[in-house]
């Protein structure tokens, strides 16, 4: 996530208004072996990791950005966070739960997988689970969908595009069972402001206007987004796409 790391100011504001279901923490603490320890690699800010605090004695989470992980530091001090890239993930405790929210297909799964089954406890759980490409409901889905034709779709990462394969390698790891593909319905109430910034706040739409766009983009657009509608609120349809298997 090093493209996220260098906006880390804005993608911490619009990504904590934004939050995964209740129901999916809920049924990761249900099927955990145990509540006393779980991991979130690639946790970005901390908005997801603070959330198993409530279900597990002790918390822990680990990216490779330095400027979320201070952040994450300062927002949640009873959480506990390191950097660390997945692919370097040791640890002297073992964990009930490790996720991965967003960032697992950002990393060489078939290296981390088989460390990630090494901190485990025996039947431990792995989750990772991401939003599907976000459905904005009203007038401003054509300007999304006509700014991610004509302007965002050539700087989407090919992963972000391609058929995620992650339960198939989670199965051929050798280390998990149980292994299964799993989608949460998540509606979310935005402000036409906040779903610019939110789409602002993307890795395609940062890499457009770092290389073409400019900063008067990020601002044309954000007015255009805001002009389109005069509702305070817009529905914004935030599917939960995961994969959820338990160790051998």
């Amino acid at each position: 996530m090093k493209q996220f790391d260098k906006h880390a100011d804005a993608y911490e504001a619009i990504r904590a208004k934004i939050s995964y279901p209740e129901k999916l923490y809920n049924m990761l603490a249900n099927q955990s072996p145990a509540r006393d320890a779980a991991l979130d690699i690639g946790c970005g800010n901390g908005v997801s990791t603070f959330r198993l605090r409530e279900y597990f004695k002790f918390v822990e989470g680990q990216d490779l950005g330095a400027n979320l992980i201070e952040h994450a530091k300062k927002s949640y001090p009873e959480v506990s966070f390191s950097v660390s890239t997945g692919e370097n993930l040791k640890s002297d405790r073992k964990f009930n739960l490790v996720t991965s929210a967003t960032s697992f297909y950002w990393m060489n799964r078939d290296a981390v997988l088989p460390l990630i089954a090494n901190v485990l406890t025996a039947n431990g759980i792995f989750c990772a689970y991401k939003y599907d490409f976000p459905i904005v409901y009203g007038p401003i889905r054509k300007i999304i969908e006509n700014d991610l034709a004509m302007r965002w779709s050539r700087h989407r990462d090919d992963r972000l595009i391609d058929f995620d394969d992650t339960l198939q390698k989670i199965e051929n790891s050798g280390s998990f069972c149980d292994a299964e593909r799993f989608i949460l319905s998540n509606i979310i109430e935005l402000t036409p402001q906040q779903v610019a910034l939110f789409f602002l706040s993307t890795s395609y739409v940062t890499r457009f206007v770092d290389a073409e766009g400019g900063p008067e983009y990020a601002n044309d657009f954000i007015q255009k987004v805001c002009s389109a509608t005069t509702q305070d609120k817009v529905y914004v349809n935030f599917d939960i796409h995961g994969f959820k298997a338990r160790k051998k």
